[in-house]
């Protein structure tokens, strides 16, 4: 999309309406309710991108073709709850030892554990879940993260990616409902369509 696009005339979501992340956006033409069709910088891939979420222009990272770098920050209000989704993506053969790939994940999510394996079309994932128990100002908060190196069968492409989600505001708490956030990242994860 063109970030010069009128922002009156697009969709009124934080998607659309931030300047930066528009230019990320394949159509205002909604792929699935509350989902836009994101398309990485590199040309690398595809992915659905929430219609409450932007990307941090200050945390992007782009490399040529081979590496992109970002971070996606979400609010939904109504819940009280807090979302991001930090993703690397790499083209290059390093992508093919995949124990390495993982334990760069493991080290950037405070994991230590197994993988499952999930095959979907064009894309092999390897996927993991854990809970961090933190501390803001004594205030207690849990951040629940579901994360996955995504890899494609089909070059030498992969994304590592981490959705961690929490309560906005501790002090009014909030009901995360795990499996439905599990859910709602391995639907993330699997909308990922790498383009060689």
């Amino acid at each position: 999309m063109d970030s010069k696009a009128q922002p009156e005339k697009l969709p009124d979501t934080v998607a659309f309406q931030d300047e930066f992340t528009r230019e990320f956006m394949v159509s205002p033409k909604e792929v699935k309710e509350g989902y836009y069709l994101f398309k990485s910088k590199t040309g690398g891939f595809t992915m659905w991108f929430p219609k409450d979420a932007k990307i941090n222009r200050g945390l992007y990272e782009k490399h040529d073709k081979y590496y992109e770098s970002s971070v996606i920050a979400g609010v939904r209000e109504q819940e009280n709850i807090i979302y991001d989704i930090d993703m690397v993506y790499e083209n290059r053969l390093r992508t093919e030892d995949i124990e390495s790939d993982l334990f760069l994940l493991s080290a950037d999510a405070d994991y230590n554990g197994e993988y499952t394996k999930i095959e979907a079309d064009r894309s092999t994932i390897y996927f993991a879940k854990n809970e961090q128990h933190i501390s803001v100002d004594n205030k207690k908060d849990i951040v629940y993260k579901f994360f996955a190196y995504i890899k494609s069968n089909h070059s030498h492409q992969g994304v590592q990616f981490i959705y961690g989600v929490s309560c906005k505001d501790a002090d009014r708490g909030c009901h995360i409902n795990v499996d439905k956030e599990e859910e709602r990242a391995k639907m993330l994860m699997k909308s990922i369509e790498f383009h060689d």
